[in-house]
This record gives structure tokens, sequence and C-alpha cells, in this order.
């Protein structure tokens, strides 16, 4: 995402009058929405990377990544209550330079995060189900995650350079002599073409943090389950189940865990794909000025402004309703928090009030 209401900011101080207001009341109603998704995003994904540091279980790559994917949606949905307030003031800035450089960059730090993390999934089980016999052994997995890890954060921020160099302060004078700061990207222009760059770096950012990603994601699953469904089709033909021995050179990790790990992987891919391409579309044919002159532009933009932010309170869900490991995990912590916040038997809650650790038995 490179930047939300980038247009409707520069243009809020001259051409407000060309759009149609948003009526009070699907204004009050997305607020609210808003507080829900945000407050759901926040305590859910809390809950993700509570559950992992606590449970031996909740560590191997693949739970790694979603805690990657679960920091980068819980980082990036602290910014939205400002950034609604600045909404709400007709886009002026009222929270100094500082946090202009810093608030929308860094979401797109986390946006890159989250598509990276996807691909990664899907990489990681394509070859742990496909090609098993490809996967390295225990002592490899572990520094291979670091290192996955690490430039999956590091790909993403240097993505993103362009986001913190280019964003600033733009203060509009009014004719009253009204000073108002609105915070934009204002990058140098190419040659006689003033947006030159900033159109480049938008389309490089939608091939880099969704058509990329969504199209990598989708061919790996692809084959994830094509290669599922012959593995089925032999063991039907065969008239019986594969034995130990034999499902150690193919089968040996598709068991009815790691099917469920696969299916709730694609659903939040999905929940992706379809949350974020209304926005990608109408922000890129905004950004070449195809569509922004029509009245009702910053109400669809609010709208599909508010759809990019259901993933990050639908993720914690889709993981504690499709993942056994999860669901024990955050029955555990709410029981635990619960027994906490409880006034009976205090000396009782205190004992195992404070998230008590997770055994590998009870998860």
């Amino acid at each position: 995402m490179n930047d939300s209401f980038n247009i409707t900011a520069t243009s809020g101080a001259t051409t407000t009058s060309i759009y149609i207001p948003e009526p009070f009341g699907m204004t009050v109603t997305r607020l609210i929405l808003f507080a829900v998704v945000f407050l759901a995003a926040v305590i859910g994904n809390f809950f993700v990377f509570t559950a992992s540091f606590r449970n031996r279980r909740l560590r191997t790559f693949s739970y790694c990544l979603i805690v990657n994917l679960a920091i980068s949606d819980f980082v990036s949905i602290l910014g939205v209550p400002l950034l609604l307030v600045n909404e709400q003031l007709q886009y002026a800035w009222i929270y100094g330079a500082f946090l202009c450089r810093f608030i929308n960059p860094t979401q797109v730090v986390c946006g890159l995060v989250t598509t990276n993390v996807h691909v990664a999934i899907a990489i990681e089980r394509y070859f742990s189900i496909v090609r098993p016999l490809h996967s390295p052994c225990k002592c490899q997995k572990r520094y291979r995650g670091f290192v996955v890890v690490t430039l999956i954060w590091v790909a993403a921020v240097v993505c993103s350079l362009p986001a913190y160099t280019f964003r600033e302060l733009y203060t509009f004078v009014s004719k009253s002599g009204v000073k108002m700061d609105f915070c934009i990207e204002r990058f140098p222009p190419m040659g006689d073409i003033k947006y030159g760059w900033r159109h480049v770096y938008s389309v490089c950012l939608f091939f880099i943090n969704y058509l990329f990603p969504i199209s990598v994601s989708t061919a790996l699953y692809g084959n994830i389950f094509v290669f599922l469904k012959k593995t089925e089709l032999k063991r039907k033909k065969s008239g019986r189940k594969v034995s130990q021995s034999s499902s150690k050179s193919v089968n040996n990790h598709t068991t009815d865990l790691e099917r469920r790990f696969i299916s709730m992987a694609i659903v939040i891919v999905v929940i992706f794909f379809f949350c974020y391409l209304p926005y990608q579309v109408v922000f890129l044919l905004s950004e070449f000025n195809y569509g922004v002159k029509w009245p009702y532009f910053r109400i669809l933009l609010t709208v599909v402004y508010f759809l990019t932010w259901l993933p990050n309170a639908l993720n914690p869900i889709c993981y504690g309703a499709m993942d056994q490991r999860y669901a024990k995990a955050f029955r555990r912590i709410f029981t635990s928090l619960r027994d906490t916040s409880g006034k009976g038997n205090q000396t009782g809650s205190l004992s195992r009030g404070t998230l008590r650790r997770l055994t590998d038995d009870e998860v």
C-alpha cells in the first residue's frame, strides 16, 4: 500500500467541493466498524505471538512465519486511529513531521512483510509436501528460519525507502491566510513528467506487494492441491492405506494437521486477495487520474481502504478456527486471563493466572 489518501490529501484543500460528502450515518457506521476491526486485530494478534512464545510446538518455521505475519498486522493497525482522525480533519496533518514520515511508510513496510510471509509460507509448504526430500535437516531449518525472516523484513524496509524519503509536510495557505499542513509523498519529477517517479514507484509496489505474491502463492498452492489429489487417487486405486515406510518418501508430512495448516494458509491468502484487490484497482486508476474527479470518489476510497484492514482482524480468527494447536493455545490464554481478572479465589488465580507456560502435551 503506497499511500492511503495521498491524492485526496493534496486535492482536499483545493477541490473539496467537487466531491459528494460521505453521509453522516455511513461515517458513524464505518468508524464503529473500524473500532471493532482495531480491537479484534490488536487482541487477536496479541494472542497469536503470545501463544507462540509460550509453546514449543508453535515455534516451527511455519508458525514462525505466522508470528511475523501477526506482528506486521499488529504494528500496522496501531496507526489506523491516528489516520482516521486525520481523515475527519479533512486530511489536515496535526501530528508533526516525524509521524508524517513514519506512520504511512511503516504501514508500507508491514504490507510488504505480509505479502512476503504469504509467499514464504507457500514455498515452505510446497517443499514440505511436494518435495520433502529437498527439505533441510533440523539444524538447517533453524538457520534457514532466521535467514528467511531477516530477508523478509530487510526487503520490506528497502522497498519502502522511497516512501520514507519522499514523505513530507506540505503547507497550504488559504485565501483567508489560514495555514494547513498535509502529509503527502512528493517525488522529484521525471524530466517533464511531474509525477513520473511516483507513478513508477506505485506500479512497482503493485507488482511487488500484490500481483507477484498472489501469482506465486496461487501457483504453489495449486501444485500442492494437485499433488494431494493424485496421492489420494493412488491410495484409492491400491485399495489400502500407504504404509509408514513408504510414506516417509513423499507423504510423511501430509498428516491431518498439515492439511489443516495448508487450508488455513490458503484461506488467509484468499482473504488477502479479495480485501486488497478493490483498493489496488482504485488506487492505480486514481494514481493516473482516472476517476479522481468522480463525485463519489472519496466515498469509494474510504470503503476500499476499510477493506484492506479486514485481514488484520480475520487472520487470528482463521488461526483459532482452522488450526488445532492455535485453538487450544487461545483457549488456555483466555482461561488464564479470565482467572487472573476473577475476584474470587485470588490466591488460586495468581498461582495460575499469569499466562502459564503451555507444555507440549497441552497443545
